[in-house]
């Protein structure tokens, strides 16, 4: 009986995967289809949003993604050489999102997302307008640029996992207090209540911990 729970609940749980795999996999190749063609029609500004939201939709090894970012970087490319800044902007922007939503808790640093910021950072220097830039060279707000967006504002991974580990162990443990802590009238059963009661205290302050510090 065991092992037929434990093989079900396997089988679930792969099913689930793919489910979610196929959908991921569908909406990134249905973004990038419908990019290509608002680019192919010269509405440049729709495409971009969708290339994004295929970057977005990223997988492991997905090729809708890589050919999104290749999309972005040209047209930021053909862009800036037809004059266009903030449309080059605006593409590399998009680039830079799209990467920076597809990170996981633990993800090393991306060659694309770097590219991106550097871009973007080039660009934006460009820009004198503003008068608190009047007395500060192209290079030196270039380096300021690329300083602020360099800023990584997600969580700490540790404290981060500390964060979720803490809750899963707190809810879990708080599950099992009821399932084996009380008798059929409802009174604590202090021998069997006592273990998952540590757990729930164990796992609280794991889970405070984490969110005072991720």
């Amino acid at each position: 009986m065991k092992h037929s729970s434990a093989l079900a609940a396997i089988v679930a749980t792969i099913v689930l995967a793919m489910l979610v795999l196929g959908r991921v996999a569908f909406e990134s190749q249905a973004d990038l289809v419908a990019a290509n063609a608002y680019r192919d029609d010269d509405r440049i500004p729709l495409a971009i949003e969708h290339y994004r939201r295929a970057i977005r939709w990223w997988f492991p090894f997905s090729p809708f993604a890589s050919d999104a970012v290749s999309a972005l970087k040209s047209i930021a490319s053909r862009s800036e050489a037809d004059g266009d800044i903030a449309g080059a902007l605006s593409a590399w922007r998009s680039l830079a999102g799209g990467l920076a939503a597809t990170r996981f808790l633990y993800s090393g640093s991306s060659p694309e997302l770097e590219h991106a910021h550097d871009e973007i950072a080039r660009l934006v220097a460009m820009d004198r307008s503003a008068a608190i830039d009047a007395n500060l060279s192209i290079e030196q707000l270039e380096a300021a640029h690329r300083r602020l967006l360099g800023v990584r504002v997600s969580p700490d991974p540790w404290w981060g996992t500390l964060l979720l580990l803490g809750m899963v162990v707190w809810v879990g443990a708080l599950a099992l207090m009821a399932w084996r802590g009380f008798d059929a009238s409802g009174r604590l059963r202090w021998r069997s209540a006592r273990g998952p009661l540590w757990g729930a205290v164990i796992g609280f302050a794991s889970f405070v911990l984490g969110l005072l510090f991720a």
